[in-house]
This record gives structure tokens, sequence and C-alpha cells, in this order.
């Protein structure tokens, strides 16, 4: 059996990847504290929403990155 060796590179893009999840669901929090006008204070109180909305953006980017692979190995397998 063969080790699995995870690099330093693919680590920093995930990272980036959740990063970049994070930023949109709490953007998206902070939008809807604007527009109704909420305390500021939700910031803070509503980061187990946030978190979870995370979780979902990057499960579903993960799906959309692997339908991605799976679309370009078909190609690649027809054009053989």
């Amino acid at each position: 059996m063969k080790d699995l060796t995870i690099t330093a590179k693919q680590i920093r893009r995930e990272f980036f990847f959740l990063l970049v999840c994070f930023v949109i669901a709490e953007g998206v929090n902070i939008f809807s504290m604007i527009k109704y006008g909420t305390p500021w204070t939700e910031l803070f109180t509503q980061i187990g929403f946030v978190l979870i909305i995370t979780a979902v953006l990057y499960i579903i980017l993960i799906a959309l990155r692997v339908l991605i692979w799976l679309v370009k190995l078909i190609i690649d397998r027809c054009r053989k």
C-alpha cells in the first residue's frame, strides 16, 4: 500500500479556498445585518451559523471541483 503525501502547496491552496468560503459567509452575515438593521454584536453571536455556511460552501466547492475533474478525465479519454 502506498503512502499518501500532501504537499505544503496543497495545504495552502485548500486553506485559501476555506478562507474564501469563510469571507463569503461573513460577508453575507454583514450584508444581512446592514439590510435588517440588527446590532453589530451579531457579528460574533452568529459565528456558529457562519461556520455552518462556510462548511456548506466548501462542500459545494469540493463537489464542483470533482465534477470538473471528472469532465476533464472523460474528455481526455475520448480524445485517445
